[in-house]
């Protein structure tokens, strides 16, 4: 009889996965980002929300009889961006599940656990190229030429801009070089593996704050030394910094190839998730269904807080 391969299986495997490392997204990055779920028609979704009040609270004069100064009350609108995946279509020899003792449900497992992998793997390279491309739309966010490598100081230079709520930056976001040029100074243990990454405990090296360590080619840049050569970000991310939203139910199909040699097995799957960050909104004529370096695009970013200090963080550009 030859091996099916259960959908169902792989459908609740993935599941698995993303929920699992979503848990860790969320409680090894103290909040900084977020994944969840919920049903969200159309390729973008607009949402509106209160702007900030400047100065709300003042000096009042008992002794004054004059009319009170009018604050008035505006809301702003921003724009998340939605994004589509898909596995493509997977195709393997029943034979190759058979002649190693795999049976139907150990082998339905195997497959859902590397695409729920994979799923988690997108999502955060997608995360993490908005957040490139939108923090690095305001300069005022950036710091770093990208000409040296990472110290304190250059950690600490990089909350200035956040000023006296420099607290609010709960985590930074790394790759694997960047963390090597720290460990001497005595980076966390690692804590918890994550899919495509490692969470780290904050440190004295690491201004206190958790790391997590990634080698998302999202997280490359350029120098801005004149040289153009490669270089590295840093993410230093406020509390909700990004939530990265499934937005609709994955799709998983299967069937059995016949007319060849050997029996085929075919699975493919397909989804879709939304990127919501911080005090940041895509630009309509910046398209839909977006590729990672168009997320990675300053320009396709606009600024809709009225403070820097209520975005989503801060970027940090070394060697």
């Amino acid at each position: 009889m030859a091996l099916k391969i259960d959908d169902k299986i792989v459908h609740a495997t993935a599941t698995e996965v993303i929920m699992q490392n979503g848990e860790n997204f969320t409680n090894g990055t103290n909040g900084a980002i977020v994944v969840s779920s919920e049903a969200i028609m159309g390729d973008l979704e607009a949402t509106s929300m209160l702007g900030e009040i400047a100065n709300i609270i003042g000096g009042r004069d008992i002794s004054a009889s004059t009319d009170a100064t009018v604050k008035q009350l505006a809301t702003r609108d921003e724009n998340n961006i939605k994004l589509y995946w898909g596995t493509g279509a997977i195709e393997f020899k029943v034979v190759d599940a058979t002649r190693y003792g795999s049976d139907a449900g150990a082998f339905s497992v195997a497959i859902g656990e590397q695409i729920g992998k994979g799923i988690v793997m997108y999502m955060l390279n997608g995360a993490i190229a908005g957040l490139v491309g939108s923090i690095s739309s305001q300069t005022d966010l950036v710091t770093g030429d990208g000409a040296s490598k990472v110290t304190h100081s250059l950690l600490n230079n990089a909350l200035i801009p956040f000023g006296d709520a420099r607290d609010s930056i709960v985590c930074w976001v790394m790759n694997g070089k960047t963390y090597a040029d720290l460990v001497e100074a005595g980076l966390g243990i690692a804590t918890s593996n994550v899919a495509g990454g490692v969470v780290a405990d904050g440190s004295v090296g690491t201004l206190g704050r958790p790391v997590y360590m990634t080698d998302s080619a999202s997280l490359a840049m350029k120098s801005t030394d004149g040289n153009d050569t490669n270089s590295n970000g840093i993410l230093g991310l406020s509390q909700s910094a990004i939530n990265v939203v499934e937005s609709a139910s994955r799709t998983f199909a299967n069937e059995i190839i016949t007319g060849k040699e050997n029996i085929m097995y075919r699975i493919q799957g397909e989804g879709e998730f939304m990127l919501n960050i911080k005090g940041f909104s895509w630009k309509t004529d910046a398209g839909t269904n977006p590729s990672l370096t168009a997320l990675a695009t300053k320009d396709n970013w606009d600024k809709k807080a009225t403070d820097i200090k209520a975005t989503a963080g801060v970027l940090l550009n070394v060697a």
